[in-house]
């Protein structure tokens, strides 16, 4: 015989007593566990639907009277706080007072605890409780389980901070003191199932008789909470081994913390009617859509706290109030920017927050926004306190809901506003913004801390794009500034323009696409346009906004133009004759690259230095050079090659009567004599034509048929005579 703890399943809820049984139940079909061999079957996830596992417990700690958090006097801020406007800070951070609830390890509970008080859960009354590793308490037996279910249920009674797969044998401790109003429970940088530590939860319970003012009276619980950043251990992952947020995925099991079942935020009384549910969670992110709507994201919980009781007879809740300024006075200065949120949650799914309030008569420029989704209304109070506001004044809050007894809650706040002779800071600074460069922002000089919205210190700050103000100390009041909006601007973006390539040694003239306030050229000019030869180039310049850029480099050339020249065109050849001509072509200060040849415009020749043509008829033939650089710059040359006929060919008879056929006197071949000279003499030797060049072009108009006698005489001194007939 040795004390086991029991978990058997009941009508689907999980039983947990503490007796002293043998390892098998009646009808024998009981499972004996050991720690290690329950952690395998959980890992695995085949634990049986009966079994005892022999789990170690500490005894319960003896009541410390006294130890409990007192009420922070009049006119003094309450926990610490360290931010604008004395923020309260919910958590009570364990000392030597507090006893170690568990030893680490993962799904045990304390043994049972004695209450000096008595607990009421929606009309049930405890004077004894269990600390659950796994972020909750219970009543009447201790839970292992470690998937958490949604309120309402009919299977636990219990209040849950963050009812989750915790697991402290990787990191952290579950701490807790008894005072004789209230029981602390604190999780302390806990990790997740299975002993995973890459991140860790911090929160806290208190229950109280309803009389404790640590969480205000009329209240018996309340849960705070620091940074959280895990949701779910391996163990709970289910069919929900992801989950996407904000287009990310996340996973269940090893070091992923997330998806699965999600963790429940709450308290229930077993009996499937009486409840409240803050919150499930199954991701990161801060998103919320109501306690029963679709998972939330777990740094919604963020250094959130709740108060509220379940000391009430009515199935209808009253508006849950949170707010980290619910302290019996926070202390501001004049001058200071007052900021702060008030939320009310409705803790039922059917219902919703209807009417919110925020009424402070005795500050003349008092200001609130309220931002209500129907599930949670959040009012924002911002403001600063004039001279005329130095004193005492209550701020009030009231969140009604709708249910069919409909509720309403009131919160009140005390503001104590202090005379300060120290002006508020004043920022100065440059409100535009260069891309990618930032501007500095002073808040002046004569405080002794500067904080600004962007987390930075000290009277200045680099800031890019966005809106700022610094909060500064002048001795015991922190100052609010004027807000400053710094919008950024683009830088410039220069492009140079202008014909980058040009022949003939023609510079090139530069500029931009836009015009600009300032320009620095790389070769020393400032002008908006310049004119430059061969060489790289880029612009510096500066806009209207005093924003600078530096263009792309550009390549200038400005090349030569080359000469082209043929040697070979001789002054005359005569048929059949083979001609070679060449290229002379030059250029300063480059290369020729191709050369094209061309006779007569028709006959192309492949690209070389020289050609060799040959001419088989008579005829003037134009040769045509084309060279080119390697730079792409051309230049052409023509020479014409006269090749004369042998022989001219002397007609015998012509008829000019216009039919279009042998109509004129042809010497063929004479065309090719310029300086040739002809006459024609009748039959008595009188001269009838005569011309020089001739061309055949003499028709003989009014000429009239007969035997006519000529002379040709070319150039070259020979001459053809004979007789010519003429007919019509």
């Amino acid at each position: 015989m040795k004390l086991n703890t029991w978990i058997s399943t009941i009508g689907g809820a999980l039983l947990l007593t503490c007796m002293v049984l043998p390892w098998t139940t009646a009808s024998g079909q009981g499972v004996n566990l050991s720690v290690d061999e329950y952690q395998r079957l959980k890992a695995d996830g085949n634990l049986p639907a009966e079994f005892h596992v022999a789990y170690s417990t500490l005894p319960p700690a003896a009541v410390k009277a006294g130890v409990g958090k007192k009420p922070a006097k009049g006119g003094q801020p309450k926990g610490g706080g360290g931010e604008v406007n004395g923020d309260c800070d919910c958590w009570i951070a364990p000392d030597d007072t507090y006893t170690l609830a568990m030893s680490p390890n993962d799904d045990q509970s304390s043994s049972q605890i004695t209450l000096p008080f008595t607990f009421n859960l929606y009309g049930d009354l405890s004077n004894t409780c269990y600390i659950n590793n796994n972020g909750n308490i219970s009543f009447g037996a201790p839970y292992f389980t470690y998937s958490a279910e949604g309120f309402p249920s009919t299977n636990y009674v219990m209040v849950a901070a963050f009812w989750a797969d915790v697991d402290t044998r990787g990191s952290g401790q579950v701490l807790y003191k008894i005072t004789p109003t209230a029981l602390y429970v604190n999780w302390v940088d806990v990790g997740y199932y299975s002993m995973q530590t890459d991140k860790l939860n911090n929160f806290q319970l208190i229950i109280t008789d309803g009389t404790d003012p640590v969480i205000g009276v009329g209240n018996n619980v309340a849960f705070c909470y620091k940074d959280m950043q895990w949701t779910t251990g391996a163990a709970s992952c289910g069919g929900g081994g992801t989950c996407t947020y904000n287009g990310q995925t996340y996973t269940c099991g090893g070091t992923g913390g997330f998806c699965g079942y999600p963790s429940t935020v709450g308290a229930n009384r077993g009996n499937g009617t009486d409840f409240i549910q803050f919150t499930r969670n199954d991701h990161p992110g801060t998103d919320y859509d109501g306690p029963f709507g679709s998972a939330d994201g777990v740094d919604w919980l963020d250094f959130k706290s709740f108060r509220f009781t379940t000391a009430v007879s009515t199935q209808n809740i009253p508006p849950i109030v949170n707010s980290n300024f619910l302290c019996d006075t926070v202390e501001v200065c004049m001058g200071e920017l007052v900021n702060f949120d008030v939320t009310f949650l409705t803790p039922e799914d059917d219902q919703q927050i209807i009417n919110t309030t925020a009424d402070a008569p005795s500050i003349d420029n008092f200001a609130s926004t309220v931002l209500n989704n129907g599930t949670n209304a959040t009012i924002n109070v911002q403001f600063i306190p004039q001279i005329a506001d130095t004193g005492y004044h209550v701020v009030t809050f009231t969140g009604q809901d709708n249910g069919q007894d409909s509720l309403t809650s009131t919160v009140s706040i005390v503001l104590a506003v202090y005379y300060t002779p120290a002006p508020p800071p004043v920022i100065a600074g440059d409100t535009l913004s260069c891309e990618g460069q930032g501007v500095v922002l002073s808040a002046g000089s004569g405080y002794e801390n500067y904080v600004w919205s962007n987390g930075y210190n000290g009277p200045v700050v680099l800031v890019g794009e966005g809106t700022y103000m610094c909060i500064a100390t002048s001795g015991n009041c922190r100052l609010a500034s004027n807000s400053i909006t710094v919008y950024e601007v683009p830088n410039p973006d220069p492009v140079i323009t202008g014909q980058l390539f040009s022949c003939g040694g023609t510079p090139a003239t530069l500029g931009t696409t836009e015009q600009y306030a300032q320009y620095a050229w790389s070769n020393g000019e400032a002008g908006s346009n310049i004119t430059v030869g061969t060489g790289s180039y880029f612009v510096t310049v500066t806009d209207d906004n005093g924003c600078a850029a530096n263009s792309d480099t550009v390549n200038v050339l400005s090349a030569n133009d080359p000469v082209a020249i043929i040697t070979g065109c001789t002054s005359t050849v005569f048929p059949p004759s083979e001609v070679t001509f060449y290229s002379a072509s030059t250029i300063d200060g480059g290369t020729i690259v191709d050369a094209d040849w061309t006779i007569n415009d028709t006959v192309p020749v492949a690209g070389s230095d020289s050609i060799m043509y040959e001419f088989t008829a008579p005829g003037t033939y134009a040769v045509t050079l084309a060279v080119t650089t390697a730079d792409g710059c051309t230049d052409t040359v023509t020479c014409h090659q006269l090749v004369l006929p042998l022989e001219i060919e002397v007609p015998n008879v012509f008829s000019p009567n216009g039919d279009g056929k042998n109509d004129v006197l042809e010497f063929t071949g004479v065309e090719y004599f310029p300086g040739n000279h002809l006459r024609v003499f009748n039959r008595w030797g009188q001269p009838i034509y005569e011309a020089s060049s001739y061309k055949n072009t003499w028709r003989a108009s009014g000429v009239p048929e007969g035997t006519y006698f000529y002379v040709l005489k070319l150039p070259n001194g020979k001459e053809y005579t004979g007789h010519v007939t003429l007919l019509r």
